[in-house]
Order: structure tokens, then sequence, then C-alpha cells
């Protein structure tokens, strides 16, 4: 019995095992299957953190506060945030990682031996990022929020360096931009007569202005007006502006033409101006200056007088009447051949009018031809004369007009009436007349 008693009670032993060993596994299934679940949340929500993670490190970097913000609203739906600590946590982590620059004046200083300037370059540095977590939260999102602080203050120290060594490389390279700008203005109005300009110059360029901009202004102040003084003129007179190199041109060659010929009193600042004013080409100068010196400076005395005679003109002016580009150069040729051909009849004991002398000047008749054809009126006009008051009211008269209009114009009229005047001496005197052969034969080839 009593075994019996043993045998059953170690069934049911057996039996109460079984059952308790049974629900035994199924809790340690289901944990295990819990914590599967639960991790694989957890990396769906750090996946789901991550994207916007980034998206607040680029706004960070950036400075861009709303970008920030909206970045920061998706970290805390994907961290399953409610409201109130949605809030806390946005407000807190882009306050944290909006920095106010603070610029301070202890940073480097440069000196430039050129410009004789010391340049401060301000460097801008950041208020620290703040640390402090918000509390109330759970560990893995107050891990998270650190993890952004240290990767922000990360990018941050990163973008003040890259600021820093920007602003740097800014200054040299606007320090190499002022003083090349400095050489080569500086070269440049020293050649134009500017070196008054220099100080400007060096101002301008140290306070930013580039090489072209320097230039404009300059071309305001009252030394650069009055160093190209003409250029205003030639506005005036609808002519185009000249550009300080052709500017310069022009003074030089002209210079060249008036040292050429030895004309030092018109080797001036005034004389130049004049020609740049009055658009004279180098050529018109060259031919003024010939015309001044050969055929008026150095011109037979009698000219000289003729010309005053004529037209009034001074001896001790006559090279700056020629040279004035006031008076038009054709006008200046007309007069002076004009003169030479005035002169050529003086010299024959003949008188050509002013109306006369400038007639043939202008019909081209050149000093020698002017001394061929009056010596030539001068052998003939005596008899011509003496017939013609002979024969007064019987033909025509034969006088120095008339003579003047034959030799130097072959007019058919003067020759009939000397033609005339010859044939009637002959008819009333059976004889060879005196101006069968003369002169006026050879001049104008036997044509009467």
């Amino acid at each position: 019995m009593a075994d019996d008693t043993e045998k059953l009670r170690a069934r049911q032993a057996q039996q109460y095992a079984a059952v308790a060993n049974k629900p035994t596994s199924l809790a340690d299934s289901l944990a295990t299957l819990q914590a599967g679940i639960a991790t694989s949340k957890e990396t769906v929500k750090a996946k789901n953190i991550e994207i916007p993670t980034i998206k607040f490190e680029m706004a960070a970097n950036d400075g861009d506060v709303a970008g920030m913000t909206a970045a920061a609203k998706e970290i805390a739906k994907a961290s399953g945030y409610g409201p109130f600590q949605t809030k806390t946590f946005v407000e807190t982590i882009v306050k944290q990682n909006t920095p106010a620059p603070v610029v301070t004046s202890a940073n480097a200083t440069t000196f430039n031996p050129y410009t004789s300037v010391t340049t401060v370059t301000p460097i801008v540095t950041s208020t620290p990022v703040v640390t402090a977590t918000p509390t109330g939260l759970d560990a893995n999102t107050l891990a998270l929020i650190q993890s952004l602080q240290a990767q922000i203050t990360s990018l941050t120290a990163n973008t003040n360096q890259a600021a820093i060594n920007k602003a740097a490389a800014d200054a040299a390279a606007k320090q190499e931009r002022a003083e090349n700008a400095i050489t080569v203005l500086t070269d440049r109005f020293k050649r134009y007569g500017l070196a008054s300009l220099i100080p400007k110059i060096k101002e301008l360029a140290i306070g930013g202005a580039t090489e072209s901009t320097i230039t404009l202004q300059l071309q305001e102040t009252q030394e650069y007006r009055q160093r190209f003084s003409a250029n205003q003129d030639r506005i005036n007179k609808g002519l185009s502006v000249l550009d300080p190199g052709d500017y310069l041109r022009l003074e030089d060659r002209y210079r060249q033409i008036i040292r050429a010929y030895g004309l030092k009193d018109f080797d001036n600042d005034n004389y130049v101006t004049q020609f740049i004013s009055n658009d004279v080409s180098p050529e018109e100068l060259s031919s003024r200056v010939v015309t001044a010196v050969q055929r008026v400076r150095n011109a037979d005395p009698a000219i000289t007088k003729t010309l005053r005679d004529y037209y009034g003109i001074g001896t001790t002016d006559l090279v700056a009447y020629v040279l004035d580009p006031n008076q038009q150069f054709q006008k200046i040729e007309r007069q002076v051949a004009a003169a030479e051909i005035g002169t050529a009849a003086r010299k024959q004991g003949l008188e050509a009018g002013v109306n006369v002398a400038e007639q043939l000047a202008a019909q081209g008749i050149t000093q020698a031809e002017a001394q061929r054809g009056y010596s030539t009126i001068a052998d003939i006009l005596p008899t011509t004369t003496k017939l013609s008051q002979i024969y007064t009211g019987v033909l025509d008269q034969y006088d120095q007009a008339e003579a003047e209009q034959e030799v130097f114009n072959s007019l058919a009229s003067a020759q009939r009436k000397r033609r005339n005047l010859i044939g009637r001496e002959i008819a009333e005197f059976g004889g060879a007349s005196g101006l069968s052969k003369t002169a006026l034969d050879r001049q104008t080839g036997g044509q009467y």
C-alpha cells in the first residue's frame, strides 16, 4: 500500500512538472518575440530619424533657422514625441545651433610697405553651442540629441574656420588688386603729367575701387580736366573726344614738327592745345610750318612788305599768323601766294591789286610763273599803252588788265585787241610793229 501511494505521488509530480514546464517555455518565447519586435522598431525609428538629422546638419551649416526648425520637427515626429516634448525639443536644439557672430579686434594685422597702411582683419567667432538638454526625455532621445549636438559643434567649428580662411584670402586678394592698380595708374598718370593725383589713386585703391573706377573718378578732377582741356573745346565744336593715349601722341607729333624747324616760340602748351582743339592734323601743321618758315620767315623782305600792305599783317607776327589754327590754312596759303605774285609784279615796276593777285593765286599761278608773266607784261605794256592812246576812240584799249588776261589766261579778246593795235600800226606806217616779235611771242607761243 505504501509503495502504491509513493508511485501515485511520483506520477502526480511528473504531471505537475510537465504542466509547469509548458507555460515557462511559452513565456520565454513571447519575451524573445517582444524583444525582437522592439529591436525592429528601434531600427526603423533610427532610420526615420537619420534623414531629418542630415537635413538638420545641412541647415545648421548654412545658418538656415527655418530649415533647422523643419528638420527638428521631423526628428521629433520620428522619435514619437508628444506636442509638448516636440515643442521643447525643437526650441532647444534650434536655439543651441543658432550662434551669434562676435567680431573681435584682437586679430591678425597686416602691414603693407607699399601703401604704408596697416590692415586689421577681424576674426569672426561663434557663440559656444549650449550643451544643455531638455529634461523629461527618454535615454535614447537624450543620446540622439547629444549626438546631434556633437556633430553640429564640429560643423560649426569647420564653418567658422572656413569663414576665417575666406576672410583672409579676400583681404589678401583685395590688397593685391589695390597694389596692382596703384602701380599701373601711378605710372600712367605720371606720363600724363598728373603726378599730383597719385595720393588720390592710393586712397581710392585702398578703399577697394577698381582700376577703371579710379580712372573714371580721376577724370572728374580739376587737374585732369585742365591737363586735357582741349577735349572740352572739341566737345563744344562737335568733335570727338580723344582718349589720353591719342591726345599724348598728337602732342608729341606736334612738338616734333615745331622743333624740326626751330620754332621755339611755338613749342608750348598753348599752341599745342590750340592745334588739338581745332583738330589740326600733323600733316596740316607740317604744311603750315613749311609755309611759315620757307615762304614767310625766310622769304624775300619784299614779300613780307607786300603781305603787310595787302593784309595789314605785321612782320613780327607773320609766323604766328600762319600757325594760328583759328585761321583757315587755305586762306593763308592763298594770301601768301597773292603776296608772292604781287611782289613779282612790283619788281617789274607794276602794281597788281589784291583782288587780281588773289585771283591768280586761286588759279594756281606760282611765284616763278608770276615772275615770268609780269616780265613779259612789263616788256609789251609800254608800247601797247602808247598805241592805245594814239587810237583812243578808234580801237579798244589794251592796258595792264588786258595784258594780265592774255598772259596768264590766254584770253582771246585780249589777244584780238593787241593784234588790232599792231595791225593798225603796220597799216599806218607800212613797217613792222614794235610788238610783232616781242617776248609776248615767247610767252604765248605766237598765238596772235
